[in-house]
């Protein structure tokens, strides 16, 4: 009904009815902005709970990659919310607050521009020529897909008349001789299976969008043929890690098939770095059928030193022959007082983590200071807190169940305890063992996308390879910058100078960190 179409004098007939509709009018409005204001109300509380998820203080309850597969998608809600708001609420995403400053983009990055400007100079108020003010820039990164080029080397023959010599510039020497693949491509295949954790059969699919069918056995005799050229470099990358005076140590769960019995078996990848702070950063992966301590005794055979491990004990042989000191891992000891303090909010386990709390502390003020400095300030300060420490425990495990998840945590920190006082001693070693539980990391992401490993030979030639590459990230190099370089220089480079090309920061052959984001362009 249009108020307007209605006549100046009404009977009261049809000005009861006139009400009756403007009532039932407002009714629907007070209903749609009613639901209009729940919907806003339910999203901003969505928001509200995405944005502490994302930015409020964290538990134990995720760890590592779970976490950040989480806050993905915690960040695709946030900003889905938002703009659902902005649509609803136009006025009020008007007034909102800019944005935070992003970070600029890199300036290696090539650049290219489209200028906008206007069609005619003169202005159209009144017709004088304009002036140039200033330019406006605004930048987006844009993806532009991977290109495919095929190098084509062209050697002209030469043929003398006289002594009917042919004479041509000899072919450079190719990683795979006579084969297809250059070297970004060989570095490609590696890095995308190895570090991004794709599987040829996957990678196949991916070229084969772009028009070229690589078979997944030719694929595969790539990846062969490079974890063959790194192996000498690999063997290198040992030797160096067994001069390092402090080593880390953790060891995680690899399936390898068995082709002889057609079945799998469960095999283990160990992890071996050099603590942080060390000469130098190193890497080592080594994969074995089993969790043995003899592959620990064998890795590093007439190694001394102080070697970090949780409380497995099959490093235990390492300790007894003598030369390597045992030092325990913190982060261990926190985990256990910390699943008793959420399951059951025990005050004991409370106290417990509060005095860790305060060991960490220390470390984190001392983090840059050299060894000896943080030997005395560990001697000084967190030697005392540790005694005190020991004791009170003593005393709780006389108090508590023997069964009790409590009495469990006490017991794993008191029987341990003079391994977990070896960093008191020496500044170089670190409260705990969580540098290599990373390092270990990304090979339990890498397990679900290949399931197995098609051999222990098969496990080998990927431990090799991420050595290598993992060495590269712990010295903020490129991976796939250096792989590519190195499978450049190794068909022609002489064995005696193999350690120039050994992924270190100080090597000649190194990229900077600019220099490769300029190379990977």
């Amino acid at each position: 009904m249009d108020i307007s179409t209605l006549p100046v004098e009404q009977s009261p007939d049809e000005l009861r009815q006139m009400a009756q509709w403007l009532l039932a009018e407002l009714t629907r409005e007070r209903e749609k902005n009613q639901t209009l204001q729940q919907k806003i109300q339910s999203l901003e509380d969505a928001l509200k709970t995405s944005r502490r998820w994302r930015f409020g203080r964290k538990s134990e309850t995720f760890r590592g990659e779970e976490r950040s597969l989480a806050e993905e998608d915690v960040d695709a809600d946030t900003a889905d919310l938002e703009q659902q708001l902005a649509t609803l609420l136009p006025e009020e995403s008007e007034k909102s607050p800019a944005s935070p400053k992003r970070q600029p983009l890199p300036a290696e990055v090539p650049r290219e521009e489209v200028r906008l400007d206007l069609d005619c100079h003169d202005c159209p108020e009144c017709g004088h020529i304009l002036r140039p003010l200033r330019d406006e820039v605004s930048e987006r990164l844009e993806y532009i897909p991977a290109r495919v080029v095929v190098h084509r080397t062209v050697r002209p023959h030469y043929s003398c008349p006289c002594c009917e010599t042919v004479h041509a510039v000899p072919l450079p020497p190719q990683l795979i001789e006579k084969g297809q693949p250059g070297p970004g491509l060989l570095a490609q295949v590696t890095i995308a299976k190895a570090c991004d954790h794709l599987p040829l059969y996957r990678q196949q699919k991916i070229y084969l969008r772009s028009g070229i069918d690589i078979p997944c056995s030719t694929l595969g005799g790539w990846f062969g043929a490079v974890g063959g050229a790194l192996k000498p470099l690999a063997d290198a990358l040992r030797r160096d890690l067994r001069q390092q005076p402090v080593l880390q140590a953790d060891e995680t769960p690899l399936l390898l098939l068995n082709p002889e019995k057609g079945k799998s078996q469960k095999g283990y990848l160990w992890a071996y770095t050099s603590a942080a702070g060390s000469e130098r950063n190193i890497v080592v992966y080594d994969c074995q059928p089993g969790r043995s301590g003899e592959y620990a005794r064998a890795m590093l055979a007439g190694w001394q030193g102080t070697l970090v491990v949780d409380g497995y004990a099959g490093y235990r042989a390492l300790f007894d022959e003598g030369g390597v000191k045992e030092a325990g891992c913190w982060a261990h000891v926190r985990r256990k007082f910390f699943e008793q303090y959420k399951a059951s909010g025990s005050p004991v386990a409370a106290e417990a983590l509060q005095t860790i709390r305060e060991l960490y502390k220390l470390e984190r003020r001392i983090k840059k200071r050299p060894p000896e400095q943080r030997r005395r300030w560990r001697q000084r300060y967190a030697k005392p807190r540790l005694a005190a420490f020991e004791s009170w425990l003593r005393i709780k495990q006389q108090k508590t169940a023997p069964n009790s998840g409590i009495r469990k945590a006490i017991d794993y920190a008191l029987k341990r305890w003079s391994a977990l006082l070896a960093y008191l001693e020496d500044g170089r070693v670190p409260v705990d063992n969580n540098l290599t539980e990373n390092r270990i990391r990304p090979v339990a992401v890498g397990r679900k996308n290949w399931l197995f490993a098609g051999s222990l030979r098969a496990g080998q030639r990927m431990a090799d390879i991420l050595s290598l590459l993992e060495t590269a990230k712990s010295n903020g190099l490129e991976p796939g910058v250096w792989l590519r370089d190195v499978l450049t220089r190794l068909p022609s480079w002489p064995n005696s100078r193999l350690d120039e090309l050994l992924p270190y920061a100080s090597n000649p052959f190194s990229y900077s960190p600019g220099k490769q984001k300029a190379e990977l362009t």
